[in-house]
């Protein structure tokens, strides 16, 4: 894989300093971006809410034109006219400097998703953006896989739905939909994008109130919004209107 560090497009490994933040403790943000086989779609949220993170935890940090510098990844790649994953990582050290990355992706535009509920907890104000050292998501999520689910359903202390390993989430009951209401989330771009399509309400979305919704979603920069049709034992019915229609706004393409 080619990628991009310090000005220069490589496909050798990216060194690390052992006393860095980003080697001993994995401290870092970094941002996922759907490249629709086009464009890199809503990098100006991406980028918001990457460079906030830098900046809300004080650290230094070089930038660079990264539309054009996640284009040349892409085509460098051989990915240019296909969907592809793109990634911008910023490992700490001092100063910052991103590494940008893009990998092939096959959207999976029909897919349903069947969550169960992660057992552990996880609760922090990190938890706001995408940090490199996000290893209890990945456990959750590979866990899941184990168990043959697509995902984990993360909650707080009190039981209350934060998101899953990979996704916002989303309920509906009639024709009112609710967010997750807590400061230990990410604030999902996505998210973001499905409220100027929809009119969505924060709420405590406690676990046990599960059985009072007809619908679920899952949300990402990759799928766009797809249907939930299970968390544990809590079954939904899909909604693949909604889904089409934010999945269209999300992915920059029709579906």
């Amino acid at each position: 894989m080619i990628h991009f560090r310090k000005g220069e497009f490589t496909h050798q490994g990216v060194p690390m300093d052992p006393a860095a933040p980003a080697f001993r403790y994995g401290a870092g943000f970094y941002e996922t971006i759907f490249y629709n086989g086009r464009k890199p779609c809503h990098l100006d949220l991406h980028l918001d809410r990457l460079l906030h993170a830098l900046r809300a935890y004080g650290a230094e940090y070089e930038s660079v034109d990264f539309e054009s510098v996640i284009l040349e990844t892409v085509n460098r790649n051989g990915l240019e006219g296909v969907p592809a994953r793109v990634n911008i990582f910023y490992p700490m050290e001092s100063p910052a400097h991103p590494v940008v990355m893009a990998a092939p992706y096959e959207p999976k535009p029909f897919k349903a998703y069947r969550l169960c509920l992660c057992e552990d907890r996880h609760v922090s104000s990190l938890n706001a953006y995408k940090t490199t050292n996000a290893m209890f998501f990945h456990l959750a999520r590979a866990r899941a896989a184990q168990r043959g689910f697509d995902d984990a359903v993360l909650l707080d202390f009190s039981d209350r739905l934060l998101e899953t390993a990979t996704g916002a989430l989303l309920l509906r009951r009639g024709d009112e939909f609710f967010e997750t209401d807590s400061p230990y989330r990410l604030a999902s771009t996505s998210l973001w994008l499905a409220r100027t399509t929809v009119q969505i309400a924060p709420k405590p979305l406690p676990l046990d109130s599960l059985a009072e919704y007809e619908h679920a979603y899952i949300l990402n920069a990759l799928i766009g919004m797809r249907p939930v049709v299970s968390i544990g034992e809590v079954a939904f019915v899909p909604d693949e209107d909604t889904c089409r229609d934010v999945s269209e706004l999300v992915l920059e393409a029709p579906l």
